[in-house]
């Protein structure tokens, strides 16, 4: 997938490192929490994305008082699935992650990720304008490439948006719609209005995407036509 700017997947992290030994018995939360992310990270590492997805998800479920170190489960979850084409998931996580701590940059570089994977420009463009003072000459690139696609008005990628390959059956389709219609409805998105918002616009993307893709006739057109700037 492309990449924002160098240096946005998780920290690789030692196994002999204090994070790493299974916590014990009477350990707070915010220490067990710390000990799915290092599993998290090293399961990432090794490119098991699936079961790096389930130790921040872990993590995550933890009741503990630390926005900083959610943002950063947060934003490192949205690693693992940008890595496995869920760029909605990703995006949402990288919301809830910039929401919680403004500052950790991490989230704006990872979320560009996923709107460049999409082909959400106006969103990537967003994203790399505040990245861009900070990072280095690539992202200035991909800056100045997403608005240009932005002002040309480049169709996003309803197949990226669902999670599903441009061969995908009419029953794939209308499954993956379903799962992201209910996952990202803005009527469960959390009460902060720029999580809300995110929420609308994702659910925008995704109902989008399957009215162009559950039409034969719209598919053929889309693939044919839309699909060439990709």
């Amino acid at each position: 997938p492309t990449r924002a700017a160098g240096g946005s997947a998780p920290s690789k992290s030692r196994a002999s490192s204090s994070g790493a030994r299974s916590p014990g018995p009477n350990a707070s939360p915010r220490r067990r929490a710390e000990h799915y992310k290092v599993r998290g990270n090293n399961e990432f590492h090794a490119k098991r994305y699936a079961a790096a997805l389930e130790q921040y998800t872990a993590g995550l479920n933890l009741t503990f008082e630390d926005d900083a170190f959610r943002a950063i489960l947060h934003a490192n979850r949205a690693a693992a699935y940008q890595a496995m084409r869920r760029f909605c998931d990703a995006v949402m996580d990288c919301c809830v992650s910039h929401h919680l701590d403004p500052t950790y940059l991490r989230a704006l570089q990872r979320r560009a990720d996923a709107y460049l994977s999409m082909g959400d420009w106006p969103g990537a463009a967003r994203d790399l304008a505040t990245l861009a003072p900070s990072m280095g000459p690539e992202c200035s690139a991909k800056l100045v490439e997403a608005r240009r696609k932005s002002q040309k008005g480049t169709s996003i990628d309803h197949y990226a948006v669902l999670g599903v390959s441009t061969a995908a059956t009419a029953a794939e389709i209308k499954q993956a719609y379903r799962k992201l219609a209910l996952r990202h409805h803005p009527d469960k998105a959390p009460a902060a209005p720029p999580l809300r918002a995110a929420a609308e616009a994702l659910f925008k993307h995704v109902a989008q995407a399957n009215a162009v893709l559950s039409d034969a006739v719209a598919r053929r057109k889309y693939d044919t036509v839309a699909r060439r700037a990709y």
